[in-house]
Parts: structure tokens; sequence; C-alpha cells
């Protein structure tokens, strides 16, 4: 009996493969913006080793989709870069976006490895996880040699081990009781530091733009960006706990805008589409319930966010659709 070892692509392989492709082709028209206008040595190297891990997977999915006779996305390209344009963010903040991508990246490729059953999709997925390790560790070196690496809030160690006695423990939906988990501090001290990027894109995002409609709607994702963090803030000092830098990186002055406006609205989108990711684990790791709470409705309200930007993006035209499954009811009313 012949087995046909590597048949039509899953769903799951279609869906991962076309959104690595789309990311990729984003991420490769930043860096290179960020490559062009920094001027630190050490972190030009990590710049071009992001654009390089980048190109590679833009290969590799061209290659499988040419193979598979899938259509290729549109995604990103050299339209949507403004070569001449002036630096816009602080070599430090390259640094900072290289950590987000970077971390971003790890869990979504070992997703899309878990959910891949081909064995060349699988070892795709390895290879960028392999990758993406790399780039991560060189990211931590360097900011640790320079003195910029935002670490999560310190806590005393335990000295001893024991169950749980009181269901008190669990608080309840309006206030905590209880100090914080380590996991919970975890959690708050890194969402603050996602935003913190987050609301210095969109400020350099808001500064550029042309268009009155989408700077109104970074200007909003910015304001809801500091919502969260203050939100943050203040459970870890309720707490006493120490928290991360609020560093928000620098801008320069310029108001030309180094990508096109479909890029920028698109990755604003994309951010919150990580946030939620954020929240989620938050959610779902976070035993005091007044916690899960607030992840919980700023998870929704990242929703709203994104879904705004959808629809802009969408009024524009600049929305590219995914894979989508056929429609049979239609293909049965078209006898």
């Amino acid at each position: 009996m012949n087995v046909n070892h590597n048949p039509k692509l899953t769903s799951a392989e279609y869906a991962t493969l076309w959104n690595t492709y789309i990311a990729d082709s984003l991420a490769i028209s930043v860096l290179k913006h960020f490559l062009a206008t920094n001027e630190t040595p050490e972190i030009t190297t990590i710049l071009e080793y992001s654009i390089s891990i980048s190109e590679t997977h833009l290969k590799e999915v061209t290659k499988i989709f040419n193979e598979e006779q899938i259509p290729l996305p549109i995604g990103f390209g050299e339209q949507d870069l403004n070569s001449n344009a002036a630096k816009l963010w602080s070599d430090t903040f390259y640094l900072r976006y290289i950590e987000y991508m970077a971390k971003a990246g790890l869990g979504v490729y070992a997703l899309s490895m878990a959910l891949a059953t081909r064995k060349d999709i699988r070892s795709f997925y390895q290879s960028c996880l392999e990758q993406t390790t790399q780039l991560f560790n060189m990211f931590t070196d360097t900011a640790l040699e320079k003195g910029v690496y935002v670490r999560t809030p310190f806590m005393t160690y335990n000295e001893s081990s024991e169950f749980i006695e009181d269901t008190s423990f669990l608080g309840n939906y309006f206030e905590g009781k209880r100090a914080l988990l380590a996991m919970e501090i975890s959690h708050l001290g890194r969402n603050i530091e996602v935003n913190n990027v987050g609301k210095t894109l969109l400020l350099g995002f808001s500064q550029v733009t042309k268009s009155p409609k989408i700077q109104h709607y970074f200007l909003n994702g910015l304001a809801i960006s500091k919502k969260h963090v203050q939100v943050f803030l203040e459970l870890l000092q309720e707490n006493d706990s120490s928290y991360p830098s609020t560093w928000d990186g620098e801008i320069t002055n310029s108001i030309e805008a180094p990508f096109s406006e479909r890029l920028m609205l698109f990755h604003t989108t994309m951010l919150g589409s990580v946030g939620m990711t954020n929240y989620g684990a938050a959610l779902s790791t976070s035993m005091r319930k007044d916690i899960g709470t607030a992840f919980m409705r700023l998870l929704l309200e990242t929703a709203e966010l994104a879904d705004d930007g959808a629809k802009l993006l969408i009024k524009h035209g600049w929305l590219e659709k995914p894979p989508q499954s056929i429609n049979r009811q239609e293909l049965r009313d078209k006898k």
C-alpha cells in the first residue's frame, strides 16, 4: 500500500503559513527602516539577523505555496516602505521592538508547530523556533550589556512549601485580599512593558500619519495602552511590589512617515492581537479573581480596538482576506 507522506495542507497548516507570510513581510519593511536609521553597531547586527530570518521564512512559505499551487498572499513590500524617511524612533527602541517581536514569535511558532502534521511543516516551524531563540538571546545579551534590559519584578523567596487552606485565597471579583503570586506579578510586569512598546510605536504612527481618521484611531489606541499600564501598576503598587521601568523610548520630531498608512494601521491591529494573547495567558494563570476580572475587561477593550482597526482597513480596501472555507450554501443556491 502506498502511503502519501506529503498530503495537501491541513486548514491549520494553511492558516499558520499564510499568517507567517503576512507577519514576516510586514517585519521586513519595519526592520529595514530601523536598519537604515540605526547608529549602534551592536543593534545593527541584530537587525540584520532579524531581516535575514524573515526573508528565509518568506522563501520557505513561497516554496510550499507554489508546490501546493496556492496563491501567495499580497502581504507587504517595497511599496509600504519610504526608504528616504528620517529616523522616527531611538536605537534603544529598536532593541525593545526586537524583544517584543522575538517573544511574540516564540509563542506563535510553538503553536504553529503544535498544529502541524506534515513533516516538512513541522521542520519549518522547528527552524523558526531555533532562529527566533537565537534572536532572543542576541537581544537579551545586548540589552544586558547596555543596561537597558527591563526585568520583571523581583520578589522574596518562600521559606517553605505548603498547601492552600482557605478559599479566601482566591479573593473576590472586586478586590483582592492576599499577596500576589509570582506568576501574577510576572504577567502584570510583562504586560506593562509590552504596552509601553505599543505606546511608543503608536505615538510615532500618530505623529506621521496624514489621515485624521487613522490618527484618531492611533491616539485612541495610545490612550487605551496608557490606561492598561496604569491598571497594572496600581495592582503591583497595592501589593507593595516593585515594578518594571515605564521607559517609553525616544521619538524624534520627524513628521515623515517611514511606512504606508496600510502598514501602520495593520501593525496596530496586529499589536492588539498579541495583546489579547498575552491577556488570555495572564487570565488563565491568575488565581485572584479581581486580577482575572481586570484582564478579562482589558482584553475586551483590546478586542474592540482591534475590531475598529479591521473596519478601517476594510473601508480603505486594505485588509487581505485570510484562507476561507467554501460556502456550500452559496454553491447550492447557484443551481
